[in-house]
Formats: structure tokens, C-alpha cells, sequence
């Protein structure tokens, strides 16, 4: 397989990933999975696991192989749909009702973020007859399985600064023009977004970091946001924020992007305005949802336990 993609430098990268656990997540044999090592795979030889591997090279090893099954590809998928529809379908109100049941992390139980119920567009609503409770703390990340159920209204907004819009569309164009390539970044690399964008590669949490330090560096108030991309199995998103007109305004620069070519309204909806489907958590600017039982970032496999069930009745083109 040709491996077109930078892997984690070899101080950052986490092999913790067996042939067995690469082979469900690609829907590949575990020959195929052995294979990757000999087409020059990172790995490392463990004398009880066998090989292992990092984890965010063996998601970019399946996106190059175009299996359709890594997260990132689904991600994908599911924003060209959405992006594909209409502006009501991003910006009308949609209740979802949220569930976070994390599996047992391999040191111990896991903590994930609670959503970020005070900020803009989001209504929470009564859970009713839920089996689940309500998240036990108002910030943070709790350990417990709770459910949520919210109404989010976006809002269309066409930022004003043009210094603004001109940072946002250089970004945009740092992978547009392939300087910058999307894909699946460790969370101990994301911790160095600066060095991730300098070697050439982003993910959307390496993009908001990096487009949120420019800006706070041309005098502006900018900060990063990190939650869950609703409609999707196990999916976590970050976007950056610029303080506009006495509010914080979503610059999305990997939502702009992904999507497909033709979607210029969409495209231009990522540069202000609020979207429907993505949910913010109630914790610090550029941290990890999930953490594990040391306090470090939790394992991707993680949010798995994150799912989300669209209520009201979907728009056309928009599941």
C-alpha cells in the first residue's frame, strides 16, 4: 500500500494498537494488516501483544486505502450530505438527544466532556422516561454515562472583518493548494499544533488552533472550541471563534474544506455562521473530550460511546 500520508513523529506516537484491533477498524485480514509494517508502517514488536501500531496511522492508513470505514471517511461522507443541503437544513432547529456511555479505557475508567448547555443556540430539554441520567456536573468531564437532550438553532452571520475573512480564506487555501494536508492527527501532536501545521499536516483541531493564534496575533479576541459532530458514531470536532459585533462567531476552516466543490454557500456559511449539527463542551480551550483515569487524552476508540439520535423530522438530503 502506498502510505501517502505523514505518520506521528516517532516522539509523539502511542503503539497501542494490535494487528487484531487495526484489522476491525480497517475491515481488513490481519495479513493485510501484518502487511502495512513491511510497506512501511511504523510499529513496534511487543513479545505478548506482537506488532503494534499508533493509532492515528493506522486511521490514515485507511483512509489512503479508501476503505470507507475510518471515522474520517464517514465524517466526510456525512458532511457532504449535510453540506449538499439547503441553508434552513443547517440552521433550523433540530432536537437531538445525546447519549456518552464510554467503554472502559485499559487503565481504568474514562472521562468525557459534558456539553456546554449556556452557549449560543442551544436549548436543553427534558429527557423524558430516559434510563440515563443528566450529566453531574455543569463543566468538566464525568466518568458516568448521562444523556442530553437539546434543541440547537443555528444562525447565519457573514463576518464583517475583512482582516478577518482575508486570514480565514489564506487558511482555507493552505489546503486548497495542498501546503496543508487533512488528516487524522494524534492527540499528542494536536497538543503541538504548530509543529503539526509545519510539517505540513492538520485536522481540524490542529487548523482552529493555528487559525486562532493569527488572529489573537493581529490584535483580535479568537479562541478554539472542541465538541461533538452530531449524527455521526463516535465523532469529535474543534472550530475556531472570533469575538464579532458582541458575539463569538464559528470559523470553520476543515468543514469549509471538506466539502464538495460546488458548495459555495455552505463554504461561506463556515466564515460566521453557527450550524445545527455541532454540539460544544463545557471544557477548555483545545482540550481533549475524553480523558483517561491518569488525566491524559483517552484513546480514540473511546468515542465510540458517543452517540446521537436526530428527533424532529429530517430535511430532505439531510439524515
Amino acid at each position: 500500500m502506498n502510505l501517502r500520508f505523514v505518520q506521528t513523529p516517532a516522539d509523539l506516537a502511542v503503539f497501542d494498537t494490535t494487528v487484531a484491533e487495526a484489522a476491525e477498524l480497517l475491515g481488513f485480514d490481519t495479513a493485510q494488516v501484518a502487511a502495512l509494517a513491511s510497506d512501511g508502517l511504523q510499529h513496534r514488536l511487543d513479545p505478548l501483544r506482537g506488532l503494534l501500531f499508533d493509532y492515528a496511522d493506522v486511521v490514515n492508513a485507511g483512509a489512503c486505502s479508501h476503505s470507507g470505514l475510518t471515522v474520517p471517511e464517514l465524517a466526510q461522507r456525512l458532511l457532504l450530505r449535510f453540506a449538499a443541503g439547503t441553508p434552513q437544513s443547517w440552521l433550523r432547529p433540530v432536537t437531538w438527544t445525546i447519549t456518552v456511555h464510554l467503554p472502559v479505557g485499559r487503565r481504568g475508567a474514562l472521562a468525557a466532556a459534558v456539553p456546554d448547555l449556556r452557549a449560543d443556540g442551544i436549548e436543553a430539554l427534558d429527557a423524558a422516561d430516559s434510563d440515563i441520567p443528566a450529566p453531574t456536573v455543569p463543566t468538566g468531564r464525568q466518568s458516568e454515562p448521562y444523556r442530553v437532550r437539546v434543541r440547537l438553532s443555528g444562525e447565519r452571520y457573514d463576518i464583517e472583518n475583512i482582516g478577518v475573512r482575508e486570514v480565514f480564506d489564506e487558511h482555507l487555501d493552505a489546503f486548497t493548494s495542498g501546503r496543508v494536508v487533512y488528516q487524522t492527527i494524534a492527540e499528542s501532536l494536536r497538543a503541538d499544533h504548530r509543529r503539526a501545521w509545519d510539517l505540513g499536516i492538520a485536522d481540524c483541531v490542529v487548523a482552529s488552533a493555528v487559525l486562532a493564534d493569527r488572529l489573537r496575533d493581529s490584535g483580535l479576541r479568537a479562541r478554539t472550541r472542541r465538541g461533538y459532530l452530531l449524527g455521526l458514531l463516535g465523532s469529535d470536532h474543534a472550530w475556531t471563534e472570533v469575538h464579532e459585533q458582541g458575539r463569538w462567531r464559528p470559523l470553520d476552516v476543515v468543514f469549509a474544506h471538506l466539502a464538495a466543490e460546488d458548495a459555495d454557500e455552505f463554504r461561506q456559511a463556515c466564515c460566521g455562521s453557527r450550524l445545527n449539527r455541532l454540539l460544544p463542551c463545557a471544557v477548555e480551550a483545545g482540550a481533549p473530550l475524553v480523558i483517561d483515569a491518569d488525566g491524559g487524552p483517552g484513546p480514540k476508540w473511546a468515542f465510540a460511546g458517543v452517540t446521537s439520535r436526530m428527533e424532529s423530522a429530517a430535511v430532505t438530503g439531510v439524515r
